[in-house]
């Protein structure tokens, strides 16, 4: 006789990288900024011109994941 299985929860196509694309991005674009800024004199302005360079890699690569995502269906 069969033992009754338990139904797997369907995974999503999305992919995690995605999912981690813009936080990722702005805090490694902020800690590399800074970095930058602070070779160069000005820390805070180097911050924020880092996580503003962070977040428009992440959101490139979000855009890449719905993409992977879309074909996937």
């Amino acid at each position: 006789m069969n033992e009754p299985t338990k139904a797997s929860r369907p995974q999503s196509p999305f992919p995690l990288w995605g999912t981690l694309a813009i936080p990722g991005g702005l805090l490694w674009g902020t800690a590399l900024g800074a970095g930058c800024g602070l070779l160069f004199g000005s820390v805070v302005i180097g911050a924020m011109i880092g996580a503003g360079l962070g977040i428009g890699v992440g959101l490139t690569l979000f855009a890449a994941a719905i993409v992977v995502a879309s074909g996937k269906v």
